[in-house]
């Protein structure tokens, strides 16, 4: 567990229920001086009430607040591949309630990637190329990737695109091909993240050769729609390297990129 974020997430409830065991408590009060009684009586019953009704309260906040979280970790117990997924993103990344653990990331990859939900194959692709939480496997690797390719997974296809890249280069063009017809589909609908992506492929060469003019061209138009902050800094990072004639010629590439498509 991870119980630094258990005890921040469990201020809200004690708010709550603070709020209404004060409630509570206040309405028991008036009942208990409208029938008079002995002071030393009124008082025990009165703590008792407040008391019980703070720990009601908690209970409640507590299940209300977490119910959407319970509901993903029952359901991944009975075997639904996209709640076994993101457990297993919970369980990588440490968010949440639940501590970061690798091996237990990857056992919940692996049981919705038997059932053959293409995120969790790339995920666990991921952790065998790398070893985390697994034994290192590039072999499993690669057929968890092309497995996740053939699902239709874009991070996947340049993936396998890489895997393949040595032993068949044919295969792994035709991947990448495939990846980035994909992606130009997307980018030409406004996407963001498709257009930083084809930007990194021609900024790296995977599938296309080395062009870092179309790279910045594609950065600079990503980053017209909407890049996160973070992702900014690769734009002025590779803007950098350019020379001023090439930033400029980037820039009327990417004027060209987020013109609208004439239909024929």
């Amino acid at each position: 567990m991870n119980w630094t974020v258990l005890r921040v997430e469990a201020l809200l409830p004690l708010v709550q229920a603070l709020g209404l065991a004060l409630l509570a408590s206040a309405a028991f009060a008036f009942h208990l001086h409208r029938q008079g009684g002995s002071s030393g009586v009124a008082l025990r019953r009165f703590l008792r009430f407040a008391a019980l009704a703070f720990l009601v309260g908690f209970s409640l906040a507590s299940l209300w607040g977490s119910r959407r979280v319970l509901a993903g970790v029952a359901r991944a117990l009975r075997g639904r591949p996209r709640d076994q997924y993101a457990l297993g993103l919970l369980r990588q990344s440490g968010r949440g309630f639940l501590a970061r653990d690798a091996g237990k990331a990857a056992a919940w990859f692996r049981k919705a990637a038997d059932q053959g939900d293409a995120d969790a194959q790339l995920a666990l692709a991921r952790a065998c190329l790398r070893g985390e939480g697994v034994l290192r496997n590039p072999v499993e690797a690669q057929r968890l990737a092309l497995a996740s390719a053939t699902a239709g997974n874009t991070e996947a296809m340049l993936m396998a695109g890489d895997l393949l890249k040595a032993q068949d280069p044919a295969r792994s063009q035709a991947l990448y091909d495939r990846a980035r017809t994909v992606l130009e589909d997307q980018a030409g609908r406004g996407e963001a993240e498709a257009m930083l992506t084809l930007g990194l492929l021609h900024l790296e060469g995977r599938g296309v050769p080395v062009d870092p003019v179309e790279s910045y061209a594609w950065m600079l138009a990503a980053n017209r729609r909407g890049l996160p902050p973070l992702q900014r800094i690769l734009l002025v990072l590779t803007g950098n390297r350019l020379t001023p004639a090439q930033r400029a010629q980037a820039t009327e590439r990417s004027k060209a990129l987020l013109a609208p498509k004439v239909k024929n």
